[in-house]
């Protein structure tokens, strides 16, 4: 074999294996999923000026949980069932490109165990391996508002927070409508069904979850203070995420502060990142426009 071709076959060798190297992290990058965060950061001592700041973050898709809450077959509130049926079929193409990346699905209707009690999602949750919450800490609890860490929320929704009455004309009344949840959203093989803090504390123990997302209703009721939601979590020092299209508040604009249903909700989002957790949108998981309402601006 002549010199020249030696050297020639050398090089082509070292370009083709520092190539296939390139390859191989670009593979392992892909892997993971880049999420866009927003909070807001208070710029004063006093905490009455805010300042909204966007940045990202390089997630591991295994090592994260979406947690859908109280996404309800019907709600007491019709003009609240209506929007779980507008939101629900963009939440289940959110959750299902994730659950394709790895992403661990946890439904949480709250209070329907029993129509799921022969699901083996259901199943699932209850077989995963007891962990302990740290000493004393209340998991099972519900976490109301916390005035040694936020403020009073933006909105009053003493009421009950429907904003529109009933088919019949009458204010509708508050009762338990809900038995399962919506089946707008599919709940695939591998999924968990849980509305326990317990074992939905011990799934994301068992799994190394490193990421939470909480998404569904109500913002300002059921995602902020059920015992595997937001301020839970939050209080566990887990990497809490809202996902703020994703969500719906109870607010009824003839009470304070008088605003649109949809600034109401609004403004419970930037409570949620001022005092507990960051916000992201689906755009991050489906590459798509993200998620509005029929007559509210687009989500940003």
């Amino acid at each position: 074999m002549k010199p020249i071709f030696c050297v020639l076959l050398v090089i082509a060798l070292i370009s083709s294996c520092q190539s296939g190297n390139k390859e191989g992290a670009a593979t392992s990058e892909s892997n993971g999923i880049q999420v866009n965060l927003r909070k807001q950061v208070a710029i004063n001592s006093e905490n009455v000026a805010w300042e909204t700041r966007a940045y990202q973050e390089e997630w591991d898709p295994t090592k994260t949980a979406f947690i859908v809450t109280d996404m309800w077959n019907e709600h007491w509130c019709e003009s609240a069932t209506q929007r779980v049926g507008e939101l629900a079929p963009a939440m289940n193409a959110t959750i299902a490109a994730a659950r394709e990346r790895g992403v661990t699905i946890i439904h949480a209707p709250s209070g329907t165990m029993e129509f799921y009690a022969d699901a083996p999602q259901r199943a699932a949750a209850k077989a995963v391996a007891y962990h302990a919450a740290p000493e004393a800490f209340p998991i099972n609890d519900w976490c109301y508002l916390d005035p040694d860490t936020e403020s009073p929320l933006p909105i009053d929704d003493s009421d009950g927070g429907c904003d529109k009455p009933c088919s019949d004309g009458e204010p509708c009344e508050e009762r338990t409508a809900w038995t399962r949840q919506t089946p707008e959203i599919d709940i695939a093989e591998g999924d968990f069904i849980s509305d326990q803090g317990q074992e939905i504390f011990n799934i994301i123990q068992s799994r190394d979850i490193k990421n939470i997302v909480v998404m569904g209703v109500h913002l300002n009721m059921c995602v902020l203070g059920r015992p595997f939601a937001i301020r839970q979590m939050a209080n566990l020092d887990k990497n809490v995420v809202l996902m703020r299209d994703m969500t719906d508040t109870m607010y009824n604009p003839e009470m304070p502060p008088y605003v649109s249903h949809f600034e109401g909700t609004e403004l419970v989002v930037a409570h949620v990142e001022r005092y507990w957790a960051p916000s992201m949108l689906s755009s991050d998981f489906t590459g798509q426009r993200a998620f509005a309402f029929q007559g509210a601006p687009a989500t940003e």
